[in-house]
């Protein structure tokens, strides 16, 4: 990795970009949660430090793909003109490698609300369904594993907010828990065959099964289509300033988009959705 690219790497604007949403600054440090351990970073003399409770070894080269052939990544998809020029106004931006079952639990409540509803859906579960942490003197709780929320009752995982998002939610647990929904197998396998089983699941549609493709499974071909996504596709690609992106994308036309703009932007299209997301909500001015 270029030594510019390496010092450019900011996780503070990786965790704050959409992609994980249980990260909360305390302090001069700021402390998420990942799965079943507490991830802490700090400012030092060397620069940012991260630490993990219980210890994860090298956990800030998992979640920040410090291991991702980074020079080659940018070399593909900066042959986009705006991608290129967007690598280099957010340089510190990184994709992140989320625990699995987290990551679909996580973007199974992200339906059709904003970022600090899907945080308060996410704290109630892991406070109510998760293990408690003590890191620094503060009370953290670790994220619920599929079978504790499983073998809640409707109502007790209801009552953590969710609204009717409690049905997709018991659903991914109960796919998880009775083999029908194998996240290590999915981890290896194509991303055709990886989407068409997450989409066998109710409430997992294709943004929603391509975010935790590109955000866990290594799919880094996968390029999630929001709303913000699609306007920012109509906008700036002629051949694709369609009216009909400014809406919402039926899952006829998800898939046809979806093929055109992978089979552009090559096998990190994932790398480049997540700079145009991030540069159409910072252009609005959206807080993280």
């Amino acid at each position: 990795m270029q030594d510019s690219l390496l010092q450019s790497f900011d996780p503070i604007t990786s965790i704050n970009s959409g992609q994980a949403f249980l990260w909360e600054m305390i302090g001069d440090s700021w402390y998420g949660i990942h799965g079943r351990h507490v991830i802490k970073i700090s400012q030092g003399d060397a620069g940012h430090e991260f630490r993990s409770f219980p210890d994860l070894q090298s956990c800030e080269r998992s979640i920040f793909r410090l291991d991702d052939d980074i020079d080659r990544i940018i070399s593909e998809i900066s042959r986009d003109q705006l991608v290129g020029t967007l690598i280099k106004e957010y340089a510190g931006l990184r994709l992140m490698r989320q625990d699995p079952e987290q990551c679909i639990f996580s973007f199974a409540c992200a339906s059709n609300t904003n970022i600090p509803m899907i945080r308060m859906m996410l704290r109630n579960l892991a406070r109510r369904f998760g293990h408690r942490v003590v890191v620094d003197g503060r009370e953290f709780f670790t994220f619920p594993t599929a079978k504790k929320i499983h073998d809640a009752t409707l109502a007790e995982v209801a009552g953590c907010g969710l609204g009717y998002r409690v049905k997709a939610v018991k659903a991914v647990a109960e796919s998880i828990v009775n083999g029908n929904l194998d996240l290590d197998a999915l981890r290896k396998a194509e991303y055709e065959d990886a989407k068409k089983e997450l989409l066998k699941v109710y409430g997992i549609g294709n943004k929603i099964a391509d975010c935790v493709m590109l955000f866990s499974l290594d799919k880094l071909e996968a390029f999630p289509i929001d709303v913000w996504i699609a306007r920012s596709l109509a906008k700036h690609y002629d051949y694709l300033s369609d009216s009909k992106l400014t809406g919402k994308l039926s899952p006829h036309q998800y898939d046809v988009l979806s093929d055109i703009v992978r089979a552009y932007f090559g096998d990190y299209a994932g790398y480049a959705q997540q700079y145009l997301f991030y540069h159409m909500r910072q252009q609005a001015r959206r807080k993280w």
